[in-house]
């Protein structure tokens, strides 16, 4: 991982180039800002960064003049990507003379930032292999090259003697940005444990910490033992991790197989569980798709509105597995759950009044959810905010009456929903059957019955204000306007048409 420091006068040119593109899938990490030339001397000295990418014109001591003092100063130089908003030629010859890597005109093109990001990588990449193979005992640099599959340098049979070999890789998290200095700090604490301790070598390789493993085929301890270790150091740091193991191999030319798989797994870090070191792809939580004729959406929706924090839950997992099945990545599912949940508040508060004044503070906590790094911590904090929701909309008194006033209100607020007794009965946790029979006994209807007689006495309101029927039909939840048709003269006695020439009238006009 490359270190970057920006160097712009506008403050949201700075903030928007750290966010404009992925810096840690292209192999490097913005370490720092300046906001003038001054301070960027400072912070070079401090930081040593790979890369400056410079504003061409600002106040004071411009970028070129900065590019010339660090190049008069400073061995070795770091590489230099300009940026100005003016398609100024002469500028742009006299940054070439100094030695740019590229030159970028505001507004930035992100394709043409990532195609300069490459040449510089592989520039510096080629850079430290040619270091390297001067320092014959630099074993980081021995394992990358062997990694890399280019021009490796060759390995004695006494330098490492081992059984097997397999490479681990660590990928420390946090809520917060982390920045190079921790990173560095994990780094080192573990080469204390593997390097001092011949248990391993310790290297640093894209976004993540390396460990080289040594002999650990077919020993379920020493992954444990490489797990704490790992633990110990992150926890120090303060930081969460996933670790992850490419499987073991008989002889050092063989680890890019090892890699490859470690590499493979840990694109899967979102979906692993702490705890342990992984060794094999993610279990997918969960049953798959949702084959019930209501959307998993419109389950949570009513689970919420019937105050039952279980069924919320059920139906977010049941959402989750939908996403897992069909492949969706990570920003896939924190989007589709942000969007879900703010819908889903922003439905139950138009008719829930109770929650009006707290739907901002739920909202937040729902954008808050991009910030988690699990699923499983993604899944927990969903069912805290449900929880909250619960809290809010529960009655104090409970028992039979109580889930038969729920129903009932249900039933009023969704009538024009799918609504069936099971859906009712799963979001409010009661059996269909009993539910069904305490609803009669209660109501003196069985629940398709009510449902369509709610229906009815809304239709009859529409129809009085004028609504053609097959519009009626589709606002009170019927696809079929025959259907409709019967079901209106089964319970009013005339045809809709009939009723909204006669709304008033005393007997049915045909």
């Amino acid at each position: 991982m490359y270190s970057i420091l920006i160097v712009d006068d506008e403050p949201l040119i700075r903030e928007g180039l750290r966010t404009i593109i992925d810096w840690e899938e292209h192999g490097f990490r913005v370490v720092d800002v300046a906001s003038d030339a001054a301070e960027a001397l400072r912070k070079h000295q401090q930081l040593e960064p790979s890369l400056m990418i410079v504003d061409i014109r600002m106040p004071g001591m411009d970028g070129l003049e900065l590019l010339r003092k660090i190049h008069e100063q400073y061995r070795p130089c770091p590489h230099f990507l300009i940026l100005s908003g003016y398609a100024d030629f002469e500028y742009a010859r006299t940054a070439l003379q100094l030695k740019v890597d590229g030159y970028l005109l505001k507004p930035i093109d992100e394709d043409e930032l990532i195609s300069y990001l490459r040449k510089v990588k592989d520039e510096i990449d080629e850079d430290n292999r040619v270091i390297n193979r001067g320092r014959d005992r630099d074993w980081e640099s021995r394992i990358l090259e062997l990694l890399s599959g280019k021009d490796p340098v060759p390995i004695g049979t006494n330098d490492w003697n081992w059984s097997s070999y397999e490479i681990a890789l660590v990928k420390p998290l946090s809520r917060e940005e982390i920045d190079a200095a921790t990173i560095a700090q994990v780094k080192r604490l573990l080469a204390e444990s593997f390097d001092h301790t011949g248990r391993g070598i310790v290297f640093s390789i894209d976004s993540y910490v390396g460990v080289l493993l040594k002999e650990t085929a077919e020993s379920p301890s020493k992954h444990r033992a490489t797990y704490n270790l790992i633990n110990e150091a992150c926890g120090k740091c303060g930081l969460d991790f996933i670790v992850v193991a490419g499987g073991a191999v008989p002889k050092p030319e063989l680890l890019g197989r090892s890699y490859e798989r470690a590499c493979s797994l840990i694109k899967q870090r979102f979906l692993y569980s702490g705890g342990k070191l992984h060794l094999a792809e993610p279990e997918l939580q969960g049953n798959g798709t949702d084959s019930e004729a209501i959307s998993a959406d419109d389950k949570l929706f009513l689970a919420l509105d019937a105050a039952n924090p279980k069924a919320a839950e059920d139906a977010l997992h049941g959402m989750g597995s939908s996403w897992l099945a069909a492949g969706a990545n990570e920003l896939e599912i924190k989007g589709g759950f942000v969007s879900k949940m703010s819908a889903t508040i922003s439905r139950l508060s138009l008719n829930r009044p109770e929650l009006r004044e707290h739907v901002q503070t739920y909202n937040a906590e729902v954008t808050a959810l991009y910030g988690e790094y699990r699923y499983e911590h993604l899944l927990k904090k969903l069912s805290s905010i449900c929880m909250g929701i619960c809290d809010k909309l529960n009655e104090k008194d409970a028992g039979p009456d109580k889930q038969v006033r729920k129903m009932i209100e249900l039933i009023h607020r969704n009538s024009s929903d799918h609504l069936r007794l099971e859906t009712l009965a799963e979001a409010l946790g009661y059996n269909s059957s009993y539910l069904g029979k305490l609803f009669k006994s209660t109501t003196g209807d069985n629940f398709n019955t009510y449902l369509d007689k709610v229906r009815i006495d809304k239709a009859k309101e529409l129809l009085r204000q004028g609504k053609k029927v097959y519009q009626v039909a589709e606002q009170i939840g019927y696809t079929n306007v025959d259907y409709f048709h019967a079901k209106f003269r089964k319970y009013v006695g005339s045809s809709p048409i009939s009723f909204r020439k006669n709304p008033e009238g005393d007997e049915p006009t045909e």
